[in-house]
C-alpha cells in the first residue's frame, strides 16, 4: 500500500528487478517520471504524516543514496590521492634520471682528463 500521490513500494521493487534492456521506452521514462514524483512526494511529506511502509521505503532510498555518495567521494579522494603518488612517482624518477647523468657525464669527463694526462 502506498499513500496518495506515491509510488507503490511492490512497483518499486518490480522495476528494480526487471533488467533494463527488457523494458520498453515508455516504461523506462514511466518509471523515471514517476520516481522523480514519488522523490518530490517523499520530501514534501513529513515524516509523522507517512505510513510506515512508506517511512520505511524512504529511509532505505536515503542510505542508499547517502551510501552512493559516500561512495563517489571516496572515489574521488582516492584518485586524488593516486594523482598525488604518481606526480611524486614522476618527480623522483626525473631525480633518478639526473643523478645517473650526472655519474656517468662525472665518469666520462673522468675517464677523458685520465686520458689526456697520460
Amino acid at each position: 500500500m502506498s499513500d496518495l500521490g506515491r509510488k507503490n513500494f511492490s512497483d518499486k521493487v518490480s522495476e528494480a528487478v526487471t533488467p533494463e534492456d527488457q523494458k520498453s521506452g515508455f516504461e523506462k521514462v514511466k518509471e523515471t517520471v514517476t520516481d522523480k514524483a514519488d522523490e518530490f512526494a517523499a520530501k514534501g511529506t513529513p515524516d509523522n504524516q507517512k505510513s510506515f511502509g512508506q517511512t520505511i521505503a524512504d529511509s532505505a532510498k536515503q542510505g542508499h543514496d547517502d551510501a552512493k555518495a559516500e561512495v563517489s567521494g571516496q572515489e574521488a579522494t582516492l584518485a586524488d590521492t593516486a594523482g598525488e603518488y604518481l606526480e611524486a612517482a614522476k618527480e623522483q624518477a626525473a631525480n633518478a634520471v639526473n643523478y645517473v647523468s650526472g655519474v656517468v657525464t662525472g665518469a666520462t669527463e673522468g675517464a677523458k682528463k685520465a686520458s689526456d694526462s697520460k
